[in-house]
């Protein structure tokens, strides 16, 4: 009996680790210092540094041999897929060599990238000047889009009067 915890755990904890969105080699290069403030204060300090950034995508331009991508960054989740999409610490740019598809890569879709910074590009935003680290990405991971809620109505719960709630209907009704 024991013999089968130990195996039931070794295969669940194999499985967990085969749903990772990214290379464990690429997850052992992150440099934690490197956030997303420190380097756009110093980028200098921080070039050729691996960083994990995400963030919802603001804009995709091809350009050539290469495919600029501008995302607001977000916090990301243990999943490492962006969260709290009201909330940015700013701006970066992920460079993917080669063609991404903007029609696929539109505005408004989550996107986790795992790059090294290569400097900082400044374009307007607004009024200002905006400097946005540029992360050369070496793996992304777009998410899928998040489908609308749609709540469910259940004629029987609960205004319905307490016979309604009989066998076959109770518990089941709320399943349907």
């Amino acid at each position: 009996m024991m013999k089968y915890r130990l195996v039931a755990t070794c295969l669940a904890i194999i499985f967990i680790g085969a749903c990772a969105p990214f290379s464990d080699e690429l997850m052992h290069r992150i440099d934690e210092a490197a956030t997303f403030n420190n380097v756009q204060a110093s980028p200098e300090v921080y070039e050729n540094k691996t960083v994990l950034w995400g963030g919802v995508i603001i804009e995709t331009a091809n350009r050539e041999n290469e495919t600029a991508i501008k995302i607001m960054k977000t916090n990301l989740d243990f999943e490492k897929q962006p969260t709290d999409t009201d909330n940015s610490e700013g701006r970066f740019i992920a460079v993917y060599p080669g063609f991404l598809d903007p029609a696929i890569y539109e505005k408004g879709r989550e996107l986790t990238v795992i790059g090294t910074i290569t400097g900082v590009e400044t374009h307007p935003l607004g009024d200002i000047q905006y400097r946005y680290p540029i992360v050369t990405a070496q793996e992304i991971r777009l998410w899928e889009k998040q489908g609308a809620y749609r709540p469910v109505y259940d004629p029987f719960w609960p205004p319905a009067p307490f016979w309604w709630h009989r066998y076959p209907y109770w518990p089941y009704h709320r399943y349907w």
